[in-house]
């Protein structure tokens, strides 16, 4: 095996690792409650940035909750309230880094 296909070869693994960890990373996220209304909508602060929710079913959490579960935007989640362990199923509609997209789609929803 030559060195360039062998490096090719240590940067495909190398690339796999990674996701791998972000994988196993996303599944231990939290995130806390910021805004739940009498919206199906909910915004969540997390490390990723601002994430915008849709509850399908489960308890509504109250706003200072912390959630824990899978946040990957264009998903499915089950999300549990570390507060009480109520579940509840998502869909991850937004994550938004820098929080103004997040909260603009928000206010279009819940008005």
């Amino acid at each position: 095996m030559s060195a360039f296909k062998l490096s090719l070869a240590v940067a495909g693994l190398a690339t796999i690792s990674l996701f791998s960890a972000t994988a196993h990373a996303a599944s231990n996220e939290q995130a806390t409650v910021i805004l739940s209304q009498s919206c199906e909508y909910m915004l969540l602060n997390s490390s990723q940035g601002m994430v915008l929710v849709k509850q399908l079913d489960g308890i509504t959490p109250q706003a200072g909750d912390t959630l824990r579960g899978t946040l990957s935007a264009g998903d499915f989640s089950d999300l549990q309230n570390t507060r009480n362990q109520d579940s509840m199923q998502v869909w991850v509609d937004l994550i938004d880094p820098h929080s103004s997209k997040a909260l603009s789609q928000y206010g279009r929803y819940c008005t």
